[in-house]
């Protein structure tokens, strides 16, 4: 009996938009799953919507800021800015692939560990994995992510 191995296209993105420094991000909530809400990424062909899944650590990071909604609109910067509510800095490159299989997210090659260190104004230890589409946001994965609900 012969074995039949399924090779899957493996995600990088290239942002094909100039990168900016601070921008407004949704995130969106369906059947228990978070998802970015980027419909150009989509629509650009750059990937599908499971590329687009919020998790290990993301997933319940939006949990704790959207208290309970289904929809949470982000101001997201690479750099501080008034008001800003969160303060991350990136740990490491690597991926979960066995969650990632699990889950069914788009298979990709790595992502980044980030480490919220700062949550309004008080010290905060929760770490969570910001998937390659952080590429397209930002053009990289910064240093630091500075976040505050809009």
């Amino acid at each position: 009996m012969h074995s039949k191995i399924v090779l899957m296209q493996t995600y990088t993105t290239t942002r094909r938009v100039p990168n900016t420094q601070s921008q407004v991000l949704s995130f969106v909530k369906e059947n228990g799953i978070w998802y970015a809400d980027l419909p150009e990424f989509l629509e650009a062909g750059l990937g599908t919507k499971t590329n687009l899944m919020m998790v290990d650590g993301a997933d319940t990071f939006l949990d704790l800021l959207a208290e309970g909604n289904h929809h949470i609109t982000l101001q997201i910067s690479s750099q501080p800015f008034p008001g800003w509510q969160t303060k991350m800095h990136k740990i490491r490159v690597g991926i979960n692939t066995p969650l990632l299989q699990l889950i069914g997210h788009a298979p990709v090659e790595f992502g980044a560990y980030y480490k919220v260190t700062q949550l309004n104004g008080e010290s905060y230890n929760h770490q969570l994995w910001l998937f390659p589409v952080t590429e397209y946001v930002f053009g990289n994965y910064p240093k630091e992510i500075f976040t505050a609900i809009v």
